[in-house]
């Protein structure tokens, strides 16, 4: 019985090391993308979608996104994402799940308290990452208090 459960403590801490994000979990990302992003517009209900590109730059614990938007330029920027690989987060938010897709891609996602929507309810936020040598995803998803329906709040979706 003993070993018994020293072997499932091993096994249930290899689980829980195997679901640490790493910043090489997102080197792939290095360089230029082309895409889109689709986004819900709360005020028409109505997803939209537009041309966009970035540049990502993993460097340290951080990744710097370049925001290119062709059709709207006054609109580009930069982001910055930080990966605290001691907490487990990204940017803040908890990491709650990373598994490997059939596919071959990792998926890595988060979740974490927070406000949303033109009136700033209180609701889950998760973020969605999808990771690829020819795919980039990072998608947001809010679940409002008292509601049971996860709404995809906006999707960058980029390839090469």
């Amino acid at each position: 019985m003993k070993q018994f459960l020293l072997l499932a403590a091993f096994c249930f801490a290899n689980i829980l090391q195997a679901q640490k994000v790493a910043i090489k979990d997102f080197a792939k990302i290095n360089g230029a993308w082309k895409g889109s992003l689709t986004y819900l517009d709360y005020t028409s209900g109505k997803p939209f979608t537009m041309p966009a590109n970035i540049t990502a730059i993993v460097q340290n614990r951080f990744i710097i996104l370049q925001y290119d938007y062709p059709q709207e330029p006054k609109a580009n920027g930069n982001d910055t994402i930080n990966i605290n690989t001691e907490a487990n987060t990204i940017d803040d938010a908890l990491v709650t799940r990373r598994q490997l897709n059939t596919d071959g891609s990792l998926q890595i996602e988060t979740e974490k308290k927070g406000k949303d929507g033109n009136d700033h309810k209180n609701a889950i936020i998760k973020h969605i990452y999808v990771i690829s040598d020819t795919l980039f995803v990072s998608r947001k998803e809010v679940k409002f208090t008292g509601e049971k329906k996860w709404i995809q709040r906006n999707e960058w979706r980029f390839h090469r």
